[in-house]
């Protein structure tokens, strides 16, 4: 994960500081809350979930005040591949992509490229996503190798604006329960069929056991499942 490849220029009236950003990708599955009473357990559990982003771009703010009128700067791009895992064993993970050294100014938004896999050695070749769980008490297993590059303004200000004195986290966070939570806008998968009855409920596009349009519905969803913070901390 920390071996991405950075690239950006930049002409700035002050010097790039050192490390003063992480990029993180989390998963999550509805409130603490939520999870307590069983209302999303009792229905659908997540045991592990998997994604695979080609790239990573932060873009910095057109009207970003910080620069110099003169100046020019080209947006960062991580290059991947990354396979994110971000649930494993029933629990939310958060992997750092990268830590970096980036000019100090505003960014308004990250963008990602979510691609299917090229690696014959990963369970993910020739899959861009893939998420595994209980339905009830019977697993399951939804998979898709679409393709989608993913916009997302951050959350919760502006922009994100970067100081030499502080530790930005930018955190992309994937929540499932508004994929798999009807009551938070999600897929309700109770119709969801064992179609060849080998004891796995099989949810992709052309599967064995029926759930074809299902799995369209989950795919329709994802991008309104991801949205994107800042966090900081003291240097």
């Amino acid at each position: 994960m920390l071996t991405a490849i950075v690239l950006f220029s930049c002409e700035k009236t002050e010097e790039t500081p050192a490390n003063n950003a992480r990029i993180n990708f989390t998963g999550s599955y509805g409130s603490a809350a939520g999870l307590a009473s069983g209302r999303l357990l009792n229905a659908v559990q997540i045991t592990s979930f998997v994604v695979n982003i080609e790239e990573v771009e932060l873009e910095f703010d057109d009207n970003d005040p910080l620069f110099a009128s003169d100046a020019f700067a080209s947006d960062l791009e991580l290059n991947g591949p990354f396979e994110v895992q971000l649930f494993d064993d029933g629990s939310g993970l958060t992997e750092t992509l990268a830590n970096v050294a980036l000019p100090v100014a505003a960014y308004d938004e990250i963008e990602f490229k979510i691609r299917e896999s090229e690696d014959p050695n990963s369970e993910m070749f020739n899959k861009s996503v893939v998420i595994k769980g209980l339905i009830g008490e019977i697993p399951f297993v939804f998979w898709t190798e679409e393709n989608d590059e993913i916009e997302i303004e951050f959350e919760n200000s502006d922009n994100v604006v970067l100081t030499p004195s502080e530790l930005s986290v930018i955190l992309v966070e994937f929540d499932l329960s508004k994929l798999f939570d009807p009551e938070n806008g999600g897929i309700d998968l109770s119709s969801a069929l064992d179609g060849n009855g080998d004891g796995v409920i099989e949810i992709y596009e052309g599967g064995p056991d029926g759930n074809t349009d299902l799995a369209e519905q989950i795919w329709e969803k994802f991008e309104q499942a991801i949205e994107a913070f800042e966090e900081k901390y003291d240097d």
